[in-house]
């Protein structure tokens, strides 16, 4: 049996942090955590419950969210708060006790202002972040082609069809700061409508001076990414993943310190606008 990892703490409505705990229960001795899930309701008393090493507090006001964590949280152990939801405050005041806060709440908007002002609080993300892992490692490995970088400069225009638009503007964000883009660059978000938030972004074209860039997912396999750049001679196939949540958190576990880049895109998104 794999030593524990981390304390994650789920937070939300019922059917969400049920929903979490199922991934938690895919990701097995693999994840080694320790599962603490709250649901936020009307109760002013936690009444944990204990079930195989998880602990359940169910219907709980968001007036006393931070005293359950306060209580059920270990020092020897770094605390994971999964945000799937709920009072704004209640967030704020768990930012301290939390070592990493992952937000993961639809729509992501609402909660990314405040998020905004918790960066020097705790070290925070989104999991969006982790779905785009690919998507911008994919785009990033296109600039080491000479005809890319040469032409980066000239690169103003971005067009992204994507099933999640909030993703698409934390993609948007990361590009705009990485392009160092001001209000001149043109930015093209197109919702697909799919309905499939794992999947997040379909496809991404980036135009301009020079060759254009295109990412998108591979035709009837939505598992695999190709990654092509105009008159170049064939595309760059990379592969996405299961998309599942449980795979997604799992990537959010094995990071502990702030991400600068997350950071500076998320205030990028905000600024790009619905």
């Amino acid at each position: 049996m794999n030593a524990l990892i981390a304390t994650v703490i789920v937070i939300g409505s019922r059917d969400r942090v049920d929903e979490a705990a199922a991934a938690l229960a895919d990701l097995g001795e693999t994840g080694g955590v320790r599962a603490v899930l709250i649901s936020e309701g009307g109760e002013t008393q936690a009444s944990p419950v204990e079930t195989e090493g998880t602990i359940r507090i169910d219907g709980l006001s968001p007036d006393y969210v931070d005293n359950a964590v306060a209580w059920l949280r270990l020092s020897s152990l770094p605390a994971v708060v999964w945000w799937r939801g709920g009072s704004a405050d209640a967030l704020d005041r768990l930012a301290h006790l939390a070592d990493r806060l992952v937000l993961d709440t639809d729509p992501a908007d609402a909660m990314w202002p405040r998020a905004a002002q918790l960066f020097d609080r705790t070290a925070l993300t989104d999991l969006r972040w982790a779905a785009l892992t690919r998507w911008r490692s994919a785009l990033a490995h296109l600039f080491d082609l000479p005809q890319v970088r040469d032409s980066a400069g000239s690169l103003r225009r971005l067009e992204i069809e994507a099933a999640d638009p909030a993703a698409a503007r934390l993609f948007a964000g990361w590009l705009r700061c990485c392009l160092t883009w001001g209000d001149e660059a043109e930015i093209v978000i197109t919702p697909t409508g799919s309905g499939d938030l794992s999947r997040t972004l379909s496809r991404v074209r980036l135009t301009g001076g020079g060759p254009g860039l295109t990412l998108r997912t591979c035709g009837g396999d939505p598992s695999c990414l190709e990654a092509e750049v105009d008159a170049a001679g064939g595309a760059r196939i990379v592969p996405l993943g299961d998309g599942s949540l449980a795979s997604r958190f799992a990537e959010e576990l094995g990071v502990r310190s702030r991400d600068g880049a997350f950071e500076r895109a998320l205030v990028a998104a905000m600024e790009i606008g619905a």
